[in-house]
Parts: structure tokens; sequence; C-alpha cells
């Protein structure tokens, strides 16, 4: 291996190691109409509460009042289950309880799971709402 082979590995390898500490969420610039025509369901939900699963996990319960996108058992005062990342730099929903979010939905096996890309404003969801439908 020449010398050249071998700084160019070393700068490789410190650049993914560098990477891996600085993660960030990032979006896709999708809108609203785009990212609701691929979930499964899309509702605003007041978040009630929030219960760590893991160093990584945590489950983000909503009290359903209104749904935009009908899915499986989703109904207005209902609450629901979402899994997601516990941290927003890794894209995890907001954690503020006793606020409303606009939240769209993809089913992961038996739960329903989101996270921070997958958040809008109410008027946002409603517009989205009336673009899928005509």
């Amino acid at each position: 291996m020449t010398r050249l082979s071998v700084a160019a590995a070393v700068v490789v390898l410190g650049a993914l190691v560098l990477a891996a500490g600085a993660q960030a969420c990032s979006c896709a610039r999708t809108s609203p109409a785009e990212k609701m025509r691929g979930a499964d369901a899309a509702i605003l939900g007041k978040l009630v509460k929030v219960v760590p699963r893991s160093r990584s996990k945590a489950d983000y319960s909503y009290r359903v009042q209104r749904v935009y996108k009908r899915a499986g058992g989703i109904r207005r005062g209902r609450t629901i289950s979402v899994r997601s990342a516990r941290e927003s730099s890794a894209c995890g929903l907001p954690a503020r309880t006793g606020r409303r979010y606009g939240v769209l939905l993809l089913r992961d096996g038996s739960r329903w799971a989101s996270g921070l890309c997958g958040v809008f404003q109410p008027r946002a969801l409603a517009k989205a709402e009336f673009s899928c439908a005509s």
C-alpha cells in the first residue's frame, strides 16, 4: 500500500467517526400533501405523556382531536401511542406535553411510528388533506 492510499484511508475513517458523532435531524423538502400521501394516517393530537422505552426510543401518547387520514382504530377522543426517537437531534417527536401537534403516522408492525419530519402545524395538515382529496 502506498503512503497516499494509507493517508486517504485515514482521512475517510476520520470523517466517518466525526460524522457519527455529529448527528442531526434533517428532513427532505417535501410538501405536507406529498408526505400525507405516503403516510398511513394523519392526526391532530394533544400530547399527554412521553414514556421512555430505551436510551433511544420513547412512546408518545396523543389524545386525538381530529383525524385527517383515517386508519386502523384511530378515532377522535381516543388516545394513541406513537413510537419515536427520544431526542429531537435524532428526529424524535416534540416532547412538550399539553401542546397540539399535527402528526403523520406510519404503521410499524403492530404500532404507530413517526418522527420530527412528520410533524406539521394543524393548518398545514388541513390544507394537505384538501390537496390529497382533490
